[in-house]
């Protein structure tokens, strides 16, 4: 059944990657309806949380770059959860080891709909994002 899963996964990030959203309203409009309304509050988090931000479509998903024009965050909708990734992962604190992902320099924390998630914690992160610079 966990391989059924991440096959899904898979085919949905080879769709999102290949399909050419415009926007990130049809990008959110596109992923699956159990977490457009986690994407939608977290874009708004990001959007009030990171100075100076601003946001765009790049590589078939959200990416929100800081003051400096760096893009540092990224969002990723899959069936069951939301990725709420890190770009420049590799330049940031984490002693708690919560970043997850094998890629390098972008990892993730996974947010799932209708769970609590830790707030202050992506606002340190996202604190930190704001200083990076390309």
């Amino acid at each position: 059944m966990g391989h059924a899963v991440g096959i899904q996964t898979l085919h949905h990030w080879v769709l999102a990657m290949t399909r050419k959203n415009e926007t990130i309203d049809e990008y959110i409009r596109q992923c699956p309806s159990t977490v457009v309304p986690l994407l939608e509050e977290l874009r708004a988090f990001i959007l009030q949380t990171l100075p100076g931000v601003s946001e765009s479509m790049q590589y078939g998903v959200p990416v929100f770059l800081n003051a400096h024009e760096t893009p540092v965050v990224y969002l990723f909708g899959s069936k069951a959860h939301v990725n709420f990734g890190f770009l420049k992962s590799g330049e940031l604190d984490d002693p708690h080891d919560v970043l997850v992902g094998s890629g390098r320099p972008s990892k993730h924390i996974k947010v799932y709909p209708n769970q609590s998630y830790d707030k202050e914690l992506l606002s340190g992160f996202l604190e930190q994002c704001a200083h990076l610079k390309n």
